[in-house]
């Protein structure tokens, strides 16, 4: 989609447009980055803390990304519903937003599942009482059912 003059209303948002493109490339990123640290470093309590700081970087540039989409889709909904708007202009973003928001969506996806070997936190692991353990064999779903 060629750039709009920025005064129109579709123009204003073609960089939401494409920091929400760029994102899942950013993810892969920063999964990549996390690997290698990873691969170097054997102790437990850092590789936690690793992933914890990626997720936080992750999550970080998610939530840009979902900002940008909020901003990028009410404008073309508004253009859409003006008389004399560029409805095609509208379109074609409209179906850019769907791909990037897919692609966004696919690369947390993925990332969500690469490293197994971290426990999920439960709620006594949480703040003062330090970090989860690593290394545990649990699922999510058995870390968070309680022992009878």
């Amino acid at each position: 989609m060629p750039i709009r003059p920025a005064h129109t209303r579709l123009g204003r948002r073609v960089p939401d447009l494409q920091l929400l493109q760029r994102a899942p490339a950013s993810i892969a990123d920063l999964t990549e980055i996390l690997d290698r640290r990873l691969a170097e470093e054997q102790r437990p309590e850092e590789r936690l803390r690793m992933l914890r700081e990626a997720t936080n970087q992750i999550t970080r540039t998610a939530n840009d990304a979902i900002q940008a989409y909020r901003r990028a889709r009410a404008a073309v909904g508004a253009e859409l519903e003006m008389p004399d708007g560029d409805w095609p202009h509208a379109r074609k973003m409209s179906a850019q937003l769907d791909l990037a928001r897919a692609d966004v969506l696919e690369a947390l996806e993925q990332t969500s599942h690469r490293y197994a070997w971290a426990e999920p936190w439960t709620k006594g692991e949480v703040g003062s009482n330090g970090p989860a353990r690593v290394g545990s064999a649990q699922t999510p779903v058995q870390a968070a059912v309680p022992d009878r």
